[in-house]
């Protein structure tokens, strides 16, 4: 099992950057690691929301499906994969500091298998995957336009 974790504060209200975040379509717009995302059940997102993510990391291309299992605007979001390489968790959260929002998001893998043999490079990766990402969340919150 690893842990990757990602802080940023960004300059906006906690509830623009939680819709943001917790909008499927958005993702593929900051996190350069994902192809594309889309909701695979009806709106709103809710507890039990249903989500397939094609991203590209390391090489190699993969599909998750995930399914939100806690959704507490705006302050924190879950999302758990139903399949993917590995089990993953995403946890999202948002505080007001600063006169904008204070985003912790962790995302913690636990390869099985051959899978586990990687682990520490895809642990590396995913961190690096984090700070970029976040990186560009930012940036695209702040300005209204992609790093």
């Amino acid at each position: 099992m690893f842990t990757s974790r990602v802080s940023v504060h960004i300059s906006r209200p906690r509830n623009e950057v939680f819709e943001f975040v917790a909008d499927a379509w958005n993702r593929p717009r900051w996190d350069e690691s994902v192809e594309s995302e889309e909701l695979t059940s009806p709106e709103p997102i809710e507890v039990g929301t249903t989500v397939r993510t094609r991203m590209k990391s390391m090489g190699r291309e993969y599909q998750y499906d995930w399914q939100v299992t806690e959704h507490d605007p705006p302050n924190r979001l879950t999302v758990e994969s139903t399949s993917g390489p590995f089990p993953t968790t995403l946890v999202f959260e948002f505080a007001d500091r600063d006169g904008g929002t204070w985003l912790e998001a962790t995302v913690t893998g636990r390869p099985i298998g051959l899978m586990r043999l990687f682990q520490p490079m895809i642990a590396r990766t995913t961190q690096q995957n984090l700070d970029r990402g976040y990186s560009r969340l930012k940036h695209l919150l702040e300005t209204g336009s992609p790093s």
